[in-house]
């Protein structure tokens, strides 16, 4: 019967993990929602939405990891750095997903305008738009920028928690009511 409730007992906390980390990057991803869309309908204020992108985000998954680590009794760097990334991994995801969303169906027309300017910068350059190669690139450039999207989230989320973990963690009680 003990065995049983222990096995429950780390069942149930692997899953509030799983669950609350992708839960938390869902509404993290939102948050860099929230900016893609302000750059799409501002475009002149491209730096300063990218800067509150960046703080914004870190911001909120600090906010994520210190409420994860508030539930527990300790909480060392790397149960943090996990649950950071999970969180940023799951946000990642969510966010490739969306900007492809973004990209093929609600706003089709700045990916051609991207394009066109890719087209432009090698055709100012001396090089050949028209290149059996770079039309190849040009049909694929939704793909390569998914997964420049997905690395550059993956990678940050792997920077981001490597340095807030240091600030959630939780030293264990040296002394604790059981053993006095």
């Amino acid at each position: 019967m003990y065995l049983w409730q222990n096995f429950n007992t780390i069942i149930i906390m692997k899953n509030d993990f799983w669950n609350s980390a992708f839960v938390n990057g869902l509404l993290l991803a939102f948050v860099s929602v929230i900016f893609i869309l302000l750059q799409t309908l501002l475009p002149g204020s491209s730096v300063l939405i990218t800067l509150g992108k960046l703080v914004a985000t870190v911001g909120v998954l600090y906010y994520f990891m210190r409420q994860f680590s508030q539930a527990q009794e300790s909480f060392s760097y790397g149960e943090g750095f996990k649950y950071g990334f999970t969180v940023s991994f799951c946000s990642a995801i969510a966010l490739t997903v969306y900007t492809f969303v973004h990209n093929t169906y609600l706003f089709p027309e700045q990916m051609e305008a991207q394009i066109e300017a890719v087209m432009q910068v090698m055709e100012r350059v001396g090089g050949s738009a028209q290149a059996p190669q770079m039309d190849l690139f040009l049909n694929n450039m939704s793909r390569f920028m998914l997964i420049g999207i997905f690395l550059n989230a993956t990678i940050m989320g792997l920077i981001a928690p490597a340095i807030l973990a240091n600030f959630t963690k939780k030293e264990q009680p040296l002394f604790t009511d059981s053993q006095e």
